[in-house]
């Protein structure tokens, strides 16, 4: 193995090493600060492989790392999830010990310290940045930045753990191994904000515990700014927080408001008519002149073929390869 070797390509990156120092040094870079209690050698010194995939302020890192080690984390603010392939992997706070088995996912606290261990372990490791976090906490909960804390390395039950890793191997396979989903704005904004509010609904944390407010009326005339809002960039990376500007209200108050009037959420609605966009292109596109079903569903941020299909004919009847070829 060569020591301290990084491969890049389009949108990855590999690093290698079997030099116990570097690897430390690695995993302080891209993860977590640790303080080494104690190292182990295997058959290839520190035995570090990677691959990572970043989007903005988000990565995913599938690692192989074959020796023993002890480490004391240090809190950095960012948020790190591990979902445990293969190996053996311990996480204490206190008296709370956490054994992981392979399939198991865990969160490094970002507020406190934390003593780990693990060895020969292989796992895909996400990392995101706690502002992204803390802005979908506050579009979904009211919630400041500040009050945001994380509660436990474990998720809240097996199923959302499960949920989880679902996620992540999803949005791997299917845009993240893309390029140009990649690039693509509303690809990049659905994935990053999918993520971060997959990690606040599977780890405990305070913004399950927010009291949701409604913080004020929300009169006809803001919903109907905010739906205009929605229509008039649908086409464009939104979120809650500017639609909600947009009409002139509060965040949770339009959440409300949307579920109340309309049975649905801002995002759910954007969804809605980023659907009626893609089914108006299905319409009017000529499949002779190369024209395909994906290519008119990536246009409008629909990644998933078989999502897309699902919803589509859910709300047209028909197939949209039967709308493309009519």
């Amino acid at each position: 193995m060569t020591d301290g070797t990084v491969y890049s390509g389009s949108h990855w990156q590999r690093y290698a090493t079997g030099d116990t120092d570097e690897a430390h040094a690695y995993i302080r870079r891209a993860f977590f600060d640790v303080n080494v209690r104690f190292s182990g050698e295997s058959r290839d010194g520190a035995g570090l492989r990677t691959i990572t995939t970043s989007l903005a302020d988000i990565g995913v890192t599938r690692l192989h790392y074959s020796a023993r080690t002890q480490v004391g984390t240090a809190p950095n603010g960012d948020l790190t999830i591990t979902h445990l392939m293969t190996g053996r992997f311990t996480i204490a706070r206190a008296k709370d010990e956490y054994r992981l088995r392979p399939g198991d996912v865990v969160l490094m606290l970002p507020d406190q310290p934390q003593e780990a261990e693990f060895d020969d372990v292989d796992s895909f490791t996400t990392r995101l940045s706690r502002a992204l976090l803390e802005e979908v906490a506050h579009a979904q909960t009211g919630i400041s930045g500040a009050d945001l804390r994380f509660d436990s390395s474990r998720p809240i039950s097996a199923a959302l753990g499960r949920h989880w890793t679902q996620t992540v191997s999803h949005l791997t396979r299917s845009v993240l191994a893309d390029p140009a989903l990649m690039a693509n704005p509303l690809v990049a904004a659905n994935t990053r904000h999918l993520l971060a509010a997959t990690t606040l609904a599977v780890f405990p944390n305070t913004a399950h515990a927010t009291a949701l407010r409604a913080a004020g009326e929300v009169t006809p005339l803001a919903l109907r700014r905010a739906v205009a809002y929605v229509d008039d960039h649908a086409d464009q990376p939104i979120t809650v927080e500017q639609v909600a500007a947009a009409a002139g209200v509060r965040p949770r108050a339009l959440q409300l408001a949307f579920r109340r009037h309309h049975d649905t959420t801002p995002m759910r609605y954007a969804r809605q008519v980023r659907l009626e966009r893609a089914h108006r292109d299905l319409q009017a596109a000529d499949p002779t002149t190369g024209a395909t079903v994906t290519m008119i569903a990536r246009r409008w941020g629909f990644t998933h073929p078989g999502r897309f299909s699902t919803d589509y004919r859910a709300a047209y009847g028909c197939s949209p390869s039967h709308t493309l070829r009519t």
